[in-house]
């Protein structure tokens, strides 16, 4: 995978000098898009379980994660997380193709990117000859359902997302590649 541009943007694959690039922009991208519908402590606690520059290199490291990194005017903006690694019960499937984290800046959406990273990404499934492609995503975040199910994901399932001390229902999604 090589850096390639479309439009405005650039994409490059995440290497392991990424790891606080991607710590600082997965949490700002978080924060943008949930700090509104949860308490304060439980979002500053949910920060340091996921998004330090000690965790997103060990993520860099997994052979079965991959990171696309969007930039535009010079800085990161969004990306992708893929993940390679076998799925729960609820995603049926030979060879499953996780879509991890599909974040952008709140400045950046609107603009088509989404689609982009979205498009690539299923076409990254079926060149690695993936049979599904699934994720996760919030219930309460009615935007996302509604931008996966543009692209043809459908629920199969749910899981508890712990945020800080809240426990939150989450929907497994999956489409055939």
């Amino acid at each position: 995978m090589s850096a390639h541009s479309t439009n405005t943007f650039t994409f490059r694959p995440g290497t392991s000098a990424d790891a606080s690039l991607l710590a600082d922009l997965g949490w700002r991208t978080f924060d943008e898009t949930f700090a509104a519908y949860n308490k304060p402590e439980d979002m500053e606690a949910f920060h340091f379980t996921m998004y330090t520059p000690e965790l997103q290199a060990a993520e860099l490291a997994d052979p079965h994660t991959t990171f696309l990194i969007a930039e535009a005017e010079g800085e990161a903006v969004a990306y992708v997380k893929w993940n390679t690694a076998p799925a729960p019960a609820e995603i049926s499937g030979e060879k499953p193709f996780q879509i991890s984290r599909l974040y952008l800046l709140q400045a950046w959406t609107g603009r088509g990117l989404g689609d982009t990273l979205m498009r690539m990404s299923l076409e990254r499934a079926q060149q690695k000859g993936h049979d599904v492609v699934w994720l996760t995503v919030w219930e309460s975040n009615e935007r996302a359902i509604r931008f996966y199910q543009k692209y043809g994901f459908q629920e199969a399932g749910e899981l508890e997302f712990v945020l800080g001390e809240d426990v939150q229902r989450d929907l497994y999604m999956h489409r055939p590649v």
